[in-house]
């Protein structure tokens, strides 16, 4: 990658960014709890050649008293192969994404202790190149306005936010057929939301930093894997239901974040950030939200023996995640136990 920021007189900045990121995988499967006879069908060996491209220019000016100015442009293109080297009678699937946006914001200063930010973007995702289906675009703009006010030193400010966003489904969300266990959506839309969110953040006490912020959703065409009825062995030996990513309607979602940093003593911190969600489905209750959990903690403690070491311990933990699982007896979700994950690192 490269990057680069010039100064351009004294009231404007162009900064650059170019990079090009490369992935390549092979899958394979295996017959016997002996690894010794390869799965040959049309899913294994499954070989990946992904790689992404793309450039982003920023330009910033504060001539005008007041206004700090941005303009950016970007584009990405992301480009997707899969193929089994072992059947040469299946061609490889290729498929690509050129992504581009235009963006603009203005950081104005109200006065001694007031901000206020405003962005505007155009965004627009084009599928070139995807195997088997018809090409297409689709695109959205998105907005935000964020109002912040100072409350005294060290960086303690309160700030609510009213955006619109939209999200584009990836490759992978469209096409990808999970080994044979799902159907492509090549017609899935994008899922577009209406976001407030009020927050207070800064230094609560000595040595630490910290934000807590309540947020609401609206959130129209939600994106997320169901179950649906499909022919039998579809997808798998006696199935009779196939996972497809799909539009399942209007959703809120509602909740809190809390986060908190502090320096104990010098060389050790410790910090803590926990997640309380709340979904709803609008357009139909019957019609379950999954895949993320209501309650999620994240706490961390890290110790710098020394200027070559650095020890970190972390403690993971969620509660209340529901999957889309189908276990051929009509049902199609399943709800998790609740879990924790503990980790240690040295570096």
């Amino acid at each position: 990658y490269f990057i680069s920021s010039t100064r351009l007189g004294q009231d404007n900045v162009l900064k650059a960014r170019v990079f090009h990121d490369r992935y390549s995988n092979r899958l394979e499967a295996f017959a016997d709890a002996r690894y010794a006879k390869s799965l040959v069908n049309a899913n294994f060996p499954s070989v990946y050649d992904d790689s992404s491209i793309g450039a982003t220019l920023e330009w910033a000016n504060v001539a005008l008293a007041g206004h700090e100015l941005r303009l950016a442009l970007s584009y990405k293109e992301d480009k997707h192969q899969d193929s089994n080297p072992a059947d040469p009678k299946i061609a490889p699937k290729n498929y690509r994404d050129v992504t581009t946006s235009i963006a603009a914001e203005d950081q104005i200063t109200l006065g001694a202790d007031w901000r206020l930010r405003l962005g505007l973007s155009h965004d627009r995702r084009d599928a070139k190149e995807v195997y088997q289906w018809p090409t297409g675009a689709t695109s959205a703009t998105n907005g935000v306005a964020e109002l912040v006010r100072s409350l005294g030193g060290a960086g303690n400010e309160a700030y609510a936010v009213a955006a619109h966003k939209t999200r584009f489904p990836t490759i992978k969300d469209r096409y990808s057929a999970r080994m044979g266990a799902a159907l492509p959506n090549p017609d899935l839309k994008p899922e577009s939301a209406n976001h407030l969110e009020l927050g207070l953040r800064g230094a609560p006490w000595a040595g630490a930093s910290g934000q807590a912020a309540l947020f609401y959703s609206r959130i129209t065409d939600l994106m997320q894997s169901v179950y649906v009825a499909a022919p039998l062995n579809t997808c798998g030996q006696g199935s009779r239901q196939c996972a497809q990513m799909q539009n399942v309607g209007k959703a809120r979602h509602m909740g809190l974040e809390l986060a908190l940093q502090q320096q104990l003593v010098r060389g050790l911190s410790a910090s803590a950030a926990y997640t309380y969600l709340a979904r709803r489905n609008l357009s139909d209750e019957a019609v379950l939200l999954t895949d993320t959990p209501r309650q999620r903690l994240f706490a961390a403690l890290q110790w710098a023996p020394s200027d070559a070491w650095e020890l970190r311990a972390t403690l993971e933990a969620e509660q209340g995640r529901r999957v889309a699982f189908a276990d051929g007896k009509n049902n199609t979700w399943r709800d998790l136990a609740g879990f924790g994950v503990a980790g240690l690192k040295a570096t």
